[in-house]
C-alpha cells in the first residue's frame, strides 16, 4: 500500500479507529497498574483538554458558515417538536401507567430529549450537508433542551420534585450547554467582521482540521463512555437491553431526521441534527434527575452514533468517487 493510500484509508476510518483506541486506553488504565501515575493527567485531560479541543473545533467550523444562511427552516421546527413533544408524551405515558419498564423508557427519553451535539456541524460538512442550517438547528435544539429537561425530568424523579425548582434546573442545564456552543460562535462571527483576512485564512485553509480534532476528542469520549458502562454495576442482561435501547434510539433518530430533511432538501443536515446528540449531557442529566442505570443508553449511544457517522463517511467517499467518474462535483446540499 502506498503512503497516499494508507492516509486515505486512515482518514476514512478515523472515527472507528478513535473509538477502538479510546476503549483500549480505558481498559489499559483500568488493568495495568504501572499506568497509575498517569491517571491524574488522564482525568485532567478528560475534564479540561477535551473542552479546549471542542472549542477550537467549533470555532473553526463556525468560521466556515454563512450567517445569511442561518434562517430557520421548516425541518428545524419539526425536529424540535419531535425532541420536546415526543419526550414529553413518553414522560406522560410513564407517569400515568407506572410501568415496571420505567428505566428503559427513561433511557429512551434521555436519548430523545438530548440536544444536538455541537460537533455535528463538523461531520455535516464532511458529508456535504449545510453547516449553516445545521448550526441554526443546533442552537434551537440546545435551547429547547435547556427548557424541556427542567420541565420533563423532575416529573420522573421518584421523590416527585416536580417543577418547583425550574429556574435552578434551567440554569444548571444552560450552564452546561451554552458556554461551549455560543462562545466559539461569537468569536467566529466577531472575527468575520473585524479581521476578515484572518477569518478567510482560517475558513479556507483549515479544511479537515476540525474533523481530525473531533477524532482526537472521540478517543477520550469513547474511553469515558466505556468507563460509565463498565462501572454502572448493572447485570449483563440490563446492560444489553439498555445498549439495545440506545441503538434503537440512534437508528430511529437518524432515520426520522433524514426522512423529514429529505422533504425540505436537506436530508444530511436534518439527519445529523436529530441523530448526532450531545450524550455527555444526556449522561449527566440521567445521573442528576433519573438513575445511573438509565445513563447506560446515552453512553452506548455515543458509540452507536459514531459508528453510523463512520459508515456515512465511507459511503460519501464512494459516492463522490462515482460522481467524479461521471464528471460531477462532490455532492453538496
Amino acid at each position: 500500500m502506498t503512503s497516499a493510500g494508507f492516509w486515505r484509508l486512515l482518514r476514512l476510518n478515523a472515527l472507528p479507529v478513535a473509538i477502538v483506541t479510546g476503549i483500549i486506553l480505558y481498559f489499559a488504565f483500568h488493568y495495568l497498574r504501572f499506568l497509575d501515575p498517569l491517571r491524574p493527567a488522564g482525568h485532567w485531560w478528560v475534564d479540561n483538554g477535551v473542552q479546549f479541543l471542542i472549542f477550537v473545533m467549533l470555532f473553526i467550523a463556525f468560521c466556515k458558515i454563512d450567517p445569511h444562511q442561518m434562517r430557520p427552516r421548516r425541518w428545524h421546527w419539526v425536529l424540535v417538536g419531535i425532541q420536546t413533544l415526543g419526550s414529553g408524551a413518553l414522560a406522560g405515558v410513564l407517569l400515568i401507567t407506572h410501568t415496571r419498564y420505567s428505566v428503559m423508557i427513561d433511557a429512551f427519553i434521555a436519548c430523545l430529549i438530548c440536544p444536538t451535539a455541537a460537533a455535528a456541524s463538523v461531520i455535516t460538512g464532511k458529508l456535504g450537508g449545510n453547516e449553516s442550517s445545521l448550526t441554526t438547528y443546533t442552537l434551537m435544539s440546545n435551547t429547547a433542551a435547556a427548557v424541556a429537561i427542567p420541565l420533563v425530568f423532575p416529573l420522573l424523579q421518584s421523590e416527585g420534585a416536580g417543577l418547583a425548582n425550574f429556574a435552578e434546573d434551567f440554569y444548571a442545564c444552560s450552564s452546561r450547554i451554552f458556554p461551549m456552543l455560543v462562545l466559539p460562535l461569537i468569536c467566529a462571527f466577531t472575527l468575520r467582521y473585524t479581521a476578515r483576512a484572518v477569518h478567510h485564512f482560517i475558513a479556507t485553509k483549515s479544511k479537515d482540521l476540525g474533523f481530525y480534532l473531533w477524532a482526537l476528542t472521540l478517543v477520550s469520549v469513547s474511553a469515558k463512555s466505556m468507563s460509565n458502562i463498565v462501572n454502572s454495576g448493572e447485570s449483563a442482561a440490563v446492560l444489553t437491553i439498555l445498549a439495545g435501547i440506545g441503538l434503537f434510539a440512534c437508528a430511529f433518530q437518524f432515520a426520522a431526521g433524514k426522512l423529514i430533511g429529505h422533504l425540505d432538501g436537506q436530508r444530511i443536515s436534518a439527519g445529523q441534527g436529530l441523530g448526532q446528540k450531545n450524550m455527555a449531557f444526556g449522561i449527566w442529566a440521567c445521573y442528576t434527575y433519573l438513575s445511573p442505570a438509565a445513563a447506560i443508553a446515552p453512553g452506548c449511544y455515543v458509540l452507536w452514533q459514531n459508528i453510523v457517522n463512520a459508515f456515512q463517511l465511507w459511503y460519501k467517499d464512494r459516492f463522490d468517487q462515482k460522481r467524479r467518474e461521471r464528471g460531477l462535483p462532490p455532492y453538496q446540499e
